[in-house]
């Protein structure tokens, strides 16, 4: 299954769940089924209001709404730019044989076999000094 609406969350223990559907009805439902109807109405706020460009949370739900069963008109992004299929990804900095190193990773676990590559970011990059 390849999930055109998919939200992802990190527990406190550090695990990972994600729910997803091919299209907005059956994403809703499995929201639902997860958080109940309150519950997802409030996630489907949160999401909402995260999409760049609305002014407010009911017209960005009135668009994804309408989009059901629909490919998105675009791709949302994390407020930094870095997303992938599962969800924002997260800024890490370490240390290594050749030096410090910075990158966006992939939230879905770690040894996932669909965990997507890291996106490095270079030293020549301006993105490196506001990492």
């Amino acid at each position: 299954m390849t999930n055109v609406y998919q939200i992802s969350s990190k527990l406190p223990d550090g695990r990972i769940f994600v729910v997803g559907g091919e299209n907005f009805a059956e994403f809703k439902t499995n929201l639902q089924e997860l958080l109940g109807d309150e519950g997802s109405e409030s996630v489907l706020s949160t999401m909402a209001s995260s999409v760049e460009g609305y002014n407010d949370h009911a017209q960005a739900i009135t668009t994804i709404t309408n989009n059901i069963g629909s490919t998105p008109e675009r791709v949302l992004t994390a407020p930094d730019g870095k997303s992938c299929k599962h969800g924002e990804m997260a800024r890490r900095t370490g240390n290594g044989a050749k030096g410090q190193w910075k990158a966006f990773m992939c939230p879905a676990p770690k040894g996932a076999p669909d965990q997507c590559e890291p996106v490095w970011v270079r030293r020549n990059d301006p993105e490196w000094a506001s990492f």
